[in-house]
């Protein structure tokens, strides 16, 4: 079932988020005076986006984060050091992208598909971060969210611990890996594959 699918995920998604934060770690890429906040919007959406789940048909708002997704893929283009370089934003722009984070932070709590690229979008957009620095800076909010959001799940018993103990060991290897390759290759690179997991994400969530 969709509620027990996602609840099990974040279950596996612990261990990338934790194997990532490793290795982005030790690159500097995690722009710290962020995090506080970022974490504090993390919670408060976990708990209101997990209650969702458990009241919601998630193929609701799929729909809505599908749309998005391709309504803002124009932005790579219309705005080309959109996460290649890293940019000060001014305050009333980090304070509407903090808003809108909080909400993306609901859909993940909630619905998770689709929600990573919105966080990226977000962090980008209105935070002036690069592509890489987004993907690091994320991770300590996103711990946090899952975990919250995981111990309501488990409350609620339906969290599959034999699944998401196949998905904790490949989560992980995949986040390390995913996060070497980052660093390895730059923003530019990533860039382009995040444009093309982009059109996959947003068709998946609308037609599969």
């Amino acid at each position: 079932p969709p509620q027990v699918a996602i609840a099990t995920e974040r279950f596996g998604d612990l261990g990338r988020t934790i194997a990532s934060f490793l290795k982005f770690f030790k690159s500097n890429k995690i722009v710290w005076k962020y995090v506080p906040l970022l974490t504090i919007i993390s919670l408060f959406g976990s708990i209101i986006g997990a209650n969702i789940l458990i009241r919601t048909d998630p193929k609701i708002l799929h729909n809505i984060i599908g749309v998005t997704l391709l309504v803002m893929l124009p932005l790579i283009f219309l705005k080309r050091d959109l996460g290649i370089r890293h940019n000060q934003m001014s305050r009333n722009k980090i304070i509407a992208g903090s808003v809108i984070y909080f909400l993306v932070q609901i859909f993940a709590a909630a619905f998770f598909g689709g929600a990573g690229t919105l966080i990226s979008y977000t962090l980008m957009f209105f935070f002036g971060l690069t592509i890489i620095e987004a993907t690091a800076t994320k991770i300590i909010p996103w711990f946090f969210l899952s975990t919250s959001s995981l111990i309501i799940f488990a409350l609620k018993g339906i969290v599959d611990y034999k699944i998401g103990a196949v998905l904790l060991v490949g989560m992980s290897i995949g986040g390390y890996l995913g996060a070497h390759i980052a660093l390895k290759k730059g923003d530019v690179w990533v860039k382009r594959l995040f444009f093309f997991f982009v059109i996959i994400s947003a068709a998946k969530l609308l037609f599969f």
